[in-house]
């Protein structure tokens, strides 16, 4: 099954005004969401040890990947020592020795790419975004509710938007476009933030061949 055609993402001039790379790449599958199997958590944890034998006891935040996103971050305006890239704390999550949670497989294989590879991704239903995609700079009083996070303060951060606003940031997403047993067509985000295009679109073909092998629709 191939990926549907790219939708293209607006950067905003609040964003490209920072003057670093900005690609935001995007693919479309139809999927099946199911319980993680264990291919995929075995996968999981081998790619786990070779994180914590890369880094070798430094902090995530010296992987130069993660770094880059985190400048971004503090560009935009928050500080990324609080507002964490999700890259950046599932890393900082395998170095202290505790495993990824598991919560199905197709959070699971996103999870997976941004481990690998440092770089923030999101997984989103599909049928919950409306419109044109858009990447700004969250505005004073933004917030949408966080997956487990209750209300999330947006501003600052580096935000993804669609006709109804702010849905996805890679720092945590909003509840509403979260995907769950029901979601069949999954929107798939890298967010290459101050990475290069070469870095952001392996990332990317990465992601569609985990989620061919682990989540594609029958």
């Amino acid at each position: 099954m191939s990926a549907a055609p790219e939708q293209p993402v607006t950067i905003d001039p609040s964003i490209a005004a920072l003057g670093m790379e900005m690609h935001i790449q995007t693919f479309d599958m139809a999927i099946e969401v199911r319980t993680t199997p264990p291919a995929l958590i075995e996968l999981i944890e081998e790619v786990s040890d070779d994180r914590m034998q890369d880094l070798l006891g430094e902090a995530a935040s010296s992987d130069p990947v993660i770094a880059k996103v985190r400048a971004a971050f503090k560009a935009c305006g928050k500080d990324p020592s609080r507002y964490r890239p999700s890259s950046e704390a599932l890393t900082r999550r395998i170095i202290s020795g505790k495993p990824l949670y598991h919560v199905n497989n197709v959070v699971d294989c996103g999870n997976l790419i941004s481990l690998m590879t440092g770089i923030p991704v999101g997984c989103y239903d599909a049928a919950r975004i409306e419109g044109d995609l858009t990447l700004r700079i969250g505005t004073e009083g933004e917030s949408y509710e966080g997956i487990g996070r209750g209300p999330l303060n947006l501003e600052g951060l580096p935000v993804l938007t669609d006709a109804n606003g702010a849905f996805g940031t890679p720092f945590s997403d909003s509840a509403h476009t979260a995907v769950t047993e029901t979601t069949q067509l999954l929107k798939f985000i890298t967010y290459g933030l101050n990475i290069t295009n070469t870095l952001t679109s392996d990332a990317t073909h990465n992601a569609h061949s985990l989620m061919r092998r682990f989540c594609a629709e029958g």
